[in-house]
Order: C-alpha cells, then structure tokens, then sequence
C-alpha cells in the first residue's frame, strides 16, 4: 500500500514535544521535500510570468510578485540551516538571477535584443559566484554546485524562447526538464546540510520512503501548475497551447499513475490515470464553462480518489476548491489575485500528499 511506502513530512506549526521513541525523526526529510518543492516552484513561477510578458497578460506583475515570495521562503530554510548572514547572501544572489531572468524576458518580448543579450550574459557570467556561494555555505561540491546552476539557467533561457517563439510542444517539454532538474539541487542541498547539521535535521533524507514522499509532492504540485496554465490557455482561447498543456498534463498523470502502480499495484495505477483523467476532462471543462464539470471535481472525483487512495476528504476538498478559485480569477480576469491563489492550489497538494495512506 502507499501509505506503507510514503513518510509524512512534519507539519511545523504541529507540537514541539518530543516524539515517541519508535518514531523515525523526520526533519531530514522535511528539509528535502521542502527544498525540492521550493526550487521546483520556482521554475513555474518563472515560466508563468514569462508566459504572461509574451500574452502582453496583467498577470505578469502578479507572477513576478510571487518570484519575492519564492525567493522569501527558500531564503528562511537556508536561514534555518545556515543562519542569518548565509540567507541574506543567498537572498541577494537569488534575486539578482531572477531579475536577470526578468530582463531577459522583457528583452525578448520587447524585441530589444541588447537588452536580452546582456542580461543573459550577466546570467551567465553569476553563475560561478552562485555556484562558489553554494560551495562554500554548504559544502556541495563546486563542480556539482557549477554544473547544476548551470543547467537550471539553460533550463529557464530554453522554455523563455520557446514560449516567445509560440512553439508551446518545445515550451511545456523544456518546462518538465527545467522542473526536473531544479529539485536535484535540492536533492544536493539536503545532503550536506543533514551531514553538516545532524543535531538539527536528524533522520535519513534518502530513504526508500523518502524517495517516493518527494517523487509524489514533486509531481502533485507540477500538476496543480500545469493545470491552471491549461485552464489558463482555454479560458484565453490559446488553442494551440491548450492542446499542449494537455498533452503535458497527461504527461504528468503518467509519472502519478507510476508511483501508484509501483506502490500499490498495477490495477491502483489504471484506476487512477481513469480517475486522474477525468479530474483533468472537469477542471478543463469548468474553465470552458461546461455544465456540471464543478460538480464532477468537487463530487465524484472527490469520492473516487477518497476511495483509492484513503485520503483525507477534507483536505482533498480544499485543494479542488482552491483549485476552482484560480479558474474563476482566470475567468474574471482577476490578476491580482491569480498568482497567490495559483499558489494556495499548489500548495495544498502537499497535505494531500501525506494523508495518502493504504
């Protein structure tokens, strides 16, 4: 069963006493999922904003708001780590890569060429100190630290030009490579800090139970991101991008229906890509303003994927009205709200992750 094979990960506004001695400590763990999920993120975020420059979109502003709050948050588990000097270094040399990534953007969409180019040099040219940063702060070693910094900026400069050039297959495949990719510097991180800090991050972050927690966080949050971009598309009529988000959706869905059947068994694995699907068929729907696609979502396919997987009703019930909030903003052209409400979606694929149990 899944539940035999997933790790709860520690809710940090949950009581500090001391847990029972059977209990596996799981801060290491934590640390891990909390990382991936992080610098995961931050590839969507930069990939919705960039998506709302090219659609000329009021988005934009919201997206690149949420970059800030990105940064804020991975800048506190370092912190956590690290202490107060390590996360303002960190912080600093963050924020100065996302605005290169901004102004590359903004030089690509204008047509201002200079503009691009320089930014990408720029880009290009802090990533040894970037890497040097985490090398030095974490022990990761430089080359990995060098190479893994800059494959992520190849990641992002790749799905920046694909969306620019509408070639939107490319764009959601670079996008799954970009996601991918991220969470190993997280995967990096979290080993050093665990064997640096054992006192603070005890437990081991690589366990089989561990890899299958983070496989089914990463994934669940891809989907609640890719899945408002499909909406996103089908509310705008982007019809060609609709159809490659689906495509990528589907994608998605596969890699669940995996960690399923691996985990549970086969026939768990079909029943959830038939569930999944249709979950998939009414958010589209409901974006399309299709009769009954909202009671599909927060009636049937509620009571089916309860059923399958044993998870919480509750909290399942809150990540598909969250889900629901960010398609009326699309609907409602409401671009204040869309990126954190996008975010309030993602996020609370995470309770849903640990309540899945056999």
């Amino acid at each position: 069963m899944l539940g035999a094979a997933l790790l709860s990960c520690t809710n940090q506004s949950a009581s500090t006493s001391s847990p029972p001695p059977s209990a596996a400590p799981t801060q290491a763990a934590d640390l891990r999922v909390r990382l991936d999920l992080l610098l995961s993120e931050h590839v969507m975020i930069v990939a919705k904003e960039s998506e709302a420059a090219v659609n000329h979109s009021d988005q934009y502003a919201s997206y690149t708001s949420l970059l800030a709050t990105n940064s804020g948050d991975l800048s506190a588990v370092i912190g956590s780590a690290f202490g107060n000097t390590a996360a303002l270094q960190f912080t600093l040399a963050w924020n100065a890569q996302n605005g290169y990534l901004v102004d590359y953007t903004i030089g690509v969409v204008t047509h201002n060429d200079g503009k691009a180019k320089a930014a990408m040099l720029a880009l290009t040219a802090s990533a040894p100190q970037f890497a040097q940063l985490i090398n030095a702060m974490s022990r990761v070693p430089l080359d990995q630290a060098t190479q893994l910094t800059s494959q992520r900026i190849a990641d992002d400069k790749a799905f920046i030009d694909d969306v620019f050039a509408g070639n939107y297959a490319s764009y959601y495949s670079h996008l799954d490579s970009a996601y991918a990719h991220t969470s190993r510097l997280g995967d990096a991180l979290a080993t050093e800090i665990a064997l640096r800090f054992p006192d603070k991050f005890p437990g081991d972050a690589f366990a089989p139970a561990v890899d299958v927690h983070v496989s089914l966080d990463n994934l669940l949050q891809e989907h609640s991101y890719l899945a408002t971009m499909a909406t996103d598309a089908a509310v705008a009529g982007r019809t060609v991008e609709s159809g490659a988000a689906s495509s990528a959706l589907a994608g998605n869905g596969a890699a669940l229906a995996a960690v399923f059947a691996a985990s549970i068994s086969p026939a768990a694995g079909s029943r959830f890509t038939e569930i999944w699907t249709a979950r998939d068929n009414a958010l589209l729907g409901y974006a399309a303003g299709t009769s009954g696609a909202k009671q599909v979502l927060t009636e049937k396919f509620v009571t089916d994927f309860t059923a399958l997987a044993h998870i919480h009703r509750p909290q399942l019930v809150d990540q598909v009205n969250a889900m629901i909030k960010v398609i009326d903003d699309q609907r409602a052209k409401s671009s204040k709200t869309v990126a954190n409400d996008d975010r309030a979606a993602a996020t609370a694929m995470q309770p849903v992750a640990d309540s899945i149990q056999g």
